[in-house]
């Protein structure tokens, strides 16, 4: 199920993935990672995605841990061992040449890890983050397991990362995709032509063609993700000629509750700051988010008329800002029956 979940998302988001699933490979450091074990070890590799990196202009792949678990089964063993296990495999698949020639045969990517939790119940309503607070130990415990492990504590060398998407980030990212392809159906939004955009920042420039910029697992987790693109042309059935149906411009889809107009205000000058506050194209600011504050729509008008007393600005900028759509899109969660996926499998 989480197989089937990532894949769908993840290429709306401008990921590839590459189609060798489930294929474990020797570990090459033993000794470090079971050295209890008789048999030869090895480290699972359920999946492995991939993206170039706008701004750091090299390829990162994803070595990912698919876990579909019920409300009941999110818990923070489950999640500790899997981190555990997942740290260990990005240690060897670094320095593994059977993992290079199987998923990079460049050798130039860098390889993170990432552990993806699918709650196929849709049921899970918790804080995430809370799994991996400290846990004590009784007395007559002693040493490491994965009971004790931290955030802090995980077995990461130097350099290796791993990103955990988890429940709710894949609530919010099932919602952008369902809302992108409702907007497209209404003629608003591109069905392939649009590019996330990575603006020119001090120390860092964005590389490639815009069209190809994926959405990386870092501007995904943020608190919101902005997307670019060009005019809207549909083909009219009726006339049998192409029409515009909508201008070019940007849409902001955002992960936060709204709880303070001051959140918008921060918004409005990150906005700026990139130029998109210019007032040439079309801004719509879409939150999907899971708790949305109930006067989310007030703190937003409010912080129109606190940006714009601020910055002291004139009619033609206060007509733009009230110009912006803002909208509140319903949370789309997917929840699938083992039964079923089991008869599309066999029917595969």
């Amino acid at each position: 199920m989480a197989k089937h979940v990532s894949k769908n998302v993840f290429k709306w988001f401008k990921w590839e993935l590459i189609p060798q699933y489930d294929q474990n490979f020797d570990c090459t450091k033993q000794e470090k990672h079971a050295p209890t074990k008789k048999q030869e070890h090895t480290h699972p590799v359920d999946v492995v995605f991939k993206y170039n990196d706008p701004y750091l202009d090299h390829s990162v792949l994803l070595n990912t841990d698919l876990k579909s678990y019920s409300k009941a089964s999110i818990t923070s063993p489950n999640i500790r061992s899997a981190l555990k296990s997942l740290a260990q495999t990005i240690d060897c698949a670094r320095v593994s040449e059977e993992w290079r020639e199987r998923y990079d045969t460049t050798g130039t990517a860098e390889i993170r890890g990432l552990l993806f939790v699918y709650n196929h119940d849709a049921e899970w309503d918790r804080d995430f983050s809370n799994l991996l607070l400290p846990i004590k130990k009784k007395k007559d415990e002693e040493g490491e397991d994965a009971r004790g492990l931290t955030a802090n504590s995980l077995p990461l060398e130097a350099g290796q990362l791993i990103h955990i998407v988890e429940p709710r980030t894949i609530a919010y990212m099932t919602t952008i995709v369902a809302d992108a392809q409702r907007l497209h159906t209404e003629g608003s939004f591109p069905s392939t032509n649009y590019y996330f955009f990575y603006p020119d920042l001090k120390l860092h420039k964005a590389r490639g063609d815009k069209y190809g910029h994926p959405a990386t697992i870092e501007m995904i987790c943020g608190p919101f993700l902005i997307l670019e693109h060009d005019q809207i042309t549909k083909y009219d059935e009726v006339s049998k000629e192409p029409k515009v149906t909508f201008q070019a411009g940007f849409v902001v889809f955002y992960n936060r509750p709204g709880n303070s107009h001051l959140e918008f205000m921060y918004l409005f000058d990150v906005l700026s700051s990139y130029q998109i506050l210019a007032g040439s194209n079309k801004l719509r600011i879409r939150v999907a988010h899971p708790s949305p504050n109930k006067n989310i729509r007030n703190n937003f008008m409010r912080a129109i008329d606190m940006y714009i007393h601020d910055w002291g600005f004139d009619e033609y900028k206060r007509e733009y800002l009230t110009s912006i759509e803002f909208e509140i899109i319903e949370i789309q969660k997917s929840s699938f029956s083992k039964e079923e996926l089991g008869w599309e499998r066999k029917r595969k």
